[in-house]
């Protein structure tokens, strides 16, 4: 009988103990995680040869058609053919976060029409 009563004892404290741990657990606030970084990377496709310049550094479209360069903080253009063009176009965004960019075609004058 005091084995059982013991038992019961035992059973309500371990109950409140479970239930002040529950509550104070629902009182803490999760912290919300947040990446500031948007863009990790440019898929840049063109023609196999193809040169264009990013950050300071030349890179050449090799014979798959296209390339992949990791996104800088505060690079917001590339060079092509002399000019200086937007990475941030409106370009669509993949599953990882790489926008994909095509460089414009060599036979096209500034104004965008064909020469």
């Amino acid at each position: 009988m005091i084995i059982l009563a013991a038992a019961l004892t035992l059973g309500i404290n371990l109950e409140i103990d479970l239930g002040a741990l529950v509550r104070r657990h629902d009182k803490q606030s999760s912290p919300e995680v947040t990446c500031g970084i948007k863009v990790v990377g440019y898929h840049i496709a063109g023609k196999p040869g193809q040169q264009f310049r990013y950050a300071n550094e030349s890179f050449t479209i090799p014979a798959e058609g296209f390339i992949e360069v990791i996104s800088l903080p505060r690079v917001a253009t590339y060079a092509f053919e002399g000019r200086d063009l937007t990475l941030e176009d409106g370009s669509p965004m993949d599953g990882f976060s790489f926008r994909w960019l095509s460089l414009p075609d060599s036979n096209t004058n500034h104004n965008g029409g064909a020469q």
